[in-house]
């Protein structure tokens, strides 16, 4: 008799434990993803969260766009679809014991009944798709333009016979690069924030091709939508000046000393040394004066100064002896070239040129032309 109670008693506990599972049954949650083109779409992640368990699951669909959590705890849970073109998609379900919670979405229906939103990426793939052109213009006429300077940066030291076989690949680089931001620029579109760098790259292409006129044109506009960007001002008054206008390119070094005062001072040295090498040395004084006095640390501008001043010397007659003129400042242009870079390139020039001004009379400090003392 006892033994028949002890088995029964083993029974209703069983019996127990067997409701106490059954209290505990989860649920299941499952679902398909179709894509904006009405396809399954495979690969999306989907998140399913609870704020009051803490309780989160992360799936991913498969190859027919499916997905699937098993023992999901019952409870408020959202479903949260993440995909790589569109923003997450999130929905809040009820998860009941024992149960399967089927949540689908279908981003082909979403999209037609939003017909805002599709514009909306219509429009940004588009601009997508004009700005890989664009770069691809632009990386073109960039590696042009570096190609096409490394060639002029070899040009000085190449035998003469090979010198014109250079500038005729420099040219149809520079063409290159003119054709190809030419197009960068088109596809960038009038408002575009990137226009200013582009069209200054177009500048170089034409400065490249030697085509100083068109340079200084594109500059200037570049400038005009950056006018806080010195270097375009700078280009444009360097090509300004290589085209004859000589006013308006130190108009624009005017405008530059209001922005960079060191800026400044390459633009009128580019100014004076591009006068100076076309033989009007007069004309070259007064801007390399204003580059002095904008940078008194640049030696070679001393030197510059210097000898604008010394070979535009002019002369007179005294008492029926025909008596050089020596401008004002000569000597110490000279001066100061040495005192900067006593032992620099044009420092025997600079010496030679003090002891021709010291026999002309005009009181040179000798001890800028003593010779070294030998050891």
């Amino acid at each position: 008799m006892r033994h028949w109670k002890a088995v029964l008693a083993v029974v209703a506990m069983a019996g127990m434990l067997a409701v106490g599972a059954s209290a505990q049954v989860l649920g299941r949650v499952s679902g398909q993803v179709i894509d904006a083109n009405g396809k399954p779409w495979p690969g999306v992640t989907v998140v399913i969260s609870s704020s009051s368990t803490g309780a989160k699951y992360t799936v991913t669909t498969d190859s027919k766009g499916e997905y699937m959590q098993m023992g999901v705890q019952p409870g408020i849970y959202k479903i949260t679809f993440e995909t790589n073109k569109f923003p997450p998609q999130t929905y809040e379900v009820q998860v009941q014991a024992g149960s399967q919670l089927t949540q689908n979405i279908n981003f082909k229906k979403l999209l037609e009944a939003n017909p805002q939103y599709v514009a909306a990426m219509k429009k940004e793939a588009a601009e997508k798709k004009a700005f890989a052109n664009l770069k691809q213009h632009f990386d073109a006429g960039r590696k042009a333009i570096d190609q096409a300077n490394a060639l002029s940066n070899q040009l000085e030291s190449q035998p003469a016979a090979q010198q014109a076989q250079t500038r005729q690949q420099i040219a149809q680089l520079s063409q290159t690069a003119i054709t190809e931001l030419t197009a960068a620029e088109k596809a960038a579109g009038p408002t575009n924030s990137n226009l200013p760098t582009i069209l200054g790259n177009l500048a170089l292409a034409y400065q490249t091709a030697g085509n100083h006129t068109e340079a200084a044109a594109t500059f200037t506009k570049a400038s005009q939508m950056q006018p806080t960007n010195p270097g375009y001002l700078l280009g444009a008054a360097t090509n300004l000046a290589y085209s004859g206008k000589t006013q308006e390119a130190g108009a624009d070094c005017e405008k530059i000393a209001a922005v960079s005062v060191p800026t400044a001072a390459t633009c009128w040295r580019n100014l004076g040394v591009v006068l100076y090498n076309t033989n009007h040395l007069k004309d070259a004084v007064d801007p390399l004066k204003k580059a002095t006095q904008a940078d008194p640390t640049d030696a070679d501008t001393w030197y510059l100064l210097g000898s604008a001043l010394m070979n535009s010397m002019q002369s007179k007659m005294v008492n029926g002896k025909l008596t050089a003129i020596v401008a004002p400042g000569t000597v110490e242009a000279y001066q100061k070239y040495l005192e900067l870079a006593p032992n620099g390139p044009q420092a025997p020039a600079a010496k030679q040129a003090l002891q021709v001004l010291q026999q002309l009379g005009a009181g040179v400090n000798t001890k800028f032309i003593a010779p070294k003392k030998k050891h």
